[in-house]
């Protein structure tokens, strides 16, 4: 049985990342329009009406075009899981699902451009007597940049510095500062996730589902992988599917609608169905116990040495290209079009080019002039 696995979802989370990505760097842009032009007090309130378009733009685009995507979803998942020719009418169960995935992410983009613009308008805000985000540095650098006659230069510093630390549109319980294109993107991945599951646990009636294992899995996602679920938590032998994606309202029902849909946000675990056909007494015991929360808990590590260093590679791997678009994002603020396309500025850097050692030193030469 195949893995459950949306072909589409790539282009669409591409798509939608594109989206947030434009929409920060065309404020991150308005901020510094109004810096480079030598404005620190005033032009606030036409900046800050550009910003909310800017948000309100994304806001409508993400609203107009994941509804369709998370029903071609569902169609998707019928089609493919029964085995038919053409998708039928979706059932109000899968209607009630897709609407309230769309939802629940337009409340978090919402929520995030709130914070993004409460961001921005720190940034805009510099000259004023409130404290803003980049308040002091701001008037420090522009006094500085008016007597030595080198305000430009100034203001580009200033620029690769915001655009550098990005607008921030989530603070999660760690302290940790979401840009905006990251936490939309991380909504949107996880909603995506959330339509796949769904559609394809309501495509039919199948009750035992397998959550798969995978090697490099975090410490959360192991203690649920690999044991089978009963979708309708009615079979004696397996636990309830809403145990491992967890429930929205403890006191509430215990069904889809009511559960997260996933293990923990950005979840990428698969699903397959489960049957016990063409296996031994013995072996359909061996998953039952290996199924069972009572004889296996969920609070402990099941993983082997090998799949956590698997995991912490990943995760390394995964920081480095965080920090090298970071680094490519500061570059292109200071170096404009001389700096390539992400990709192949990443392909400079681990070649170690004499193109991005050029680039390198342009930049590190920018900001020790500055």
């Amino acid at each position: 049985m195949p893995v459950l696995m949306n072909p589409d979802a790539a282009a669409a989370r591409a798509k939608m990342r594109r989206v947030f990505a434009k929409a920060e760097q065309d404020i991150i842009d308005e901020i510094n329009r109004k810096r480079l032009a030598g404005y620190v007090d005033y032009g606030e309130v036409a900046a800050l009406e550009r910003v909310q378009k800017i948000l309100a733009d994304m806001s409508d685009e993400v609203e107009e075009y994941f509804p369709k995507y998370v029903e071609k979803v569902f169609y998707k998942a019928d089609k493919d899981l029964a085995g038919y020719g053409n998708a039928g009418v979706l059932t109000s169960t899968q209607i009630d699902i897709e609407q309230q995935l769309v939802n629940n992410l337009m409340g978090e983009i919402a929520e995030a451009s709130s914070t993004a613009f409460e961001s921005a308008q720190q940034a805009l805000l510099v000259g004023r007597a409130e404290e803003g985000l980049f308040r002091e540095a701001m008037l420090t650098a522009v006094l500085q940049g008016e007597a030595t006659g080198s305000f430009q230069k100034t203001a580009t510093n200033l620029a690769v510095d915001l655009q550098q630390r990005g607008l921030t549109a989530y603070v999660d319980k760690a302290g940790r500062q979401w840009k905006l294109t990251d936490y939309c993107d991380m909504c949107v991945r996880t909603t995506a996730r959330q339509a796949e599951v769904a559609a394809a646990l309501t495509s039919d009636d199948w009750d035992l589902w397998q959550i798969t294992a995978r090697p490099d899995t975090c410490e959360l996602c192991a203690a649920y992988q690999g044991r089978v679920y009963s979708k309708s938590g009615t079979d004696p032998d397996y636990p309830p599917l809403w145990q491992a994606f967890g429930k929205i309202d403890i006191n509430g029902s215990n069904d889809l609608a009511n559960t997260y849909l996933n293990i923990h946000p950005n979840c990428m675990c698969s699903l397959v169905r489960y049957t016990t056909a063409g296996k031994t007494d013995a072996q359909i015991q061996r998953e039952k116990d290996f199924s069972s929360f009572e004889k296996r808990p969920a609070d402990v590590d099941y993983r082997s040495k090998r799949s956590r260093e698997a995991y912490r590679e990943k995760e390394k791997a995964r920081a480095k290209l965080l920090r090298d678009r970071d680094q490519w994002k500061r570059y292109k603020a200071a170096l404009g079009d001389d700096v390539p396309g992400f990709e192949a500025f990443r392909r400079n850097k681990l070649a170690g080019s004499k193109k991005y050692q050029k680039l390198e030193s342009e930049y590190r030469s920018l900001r020790a002039s500055g």
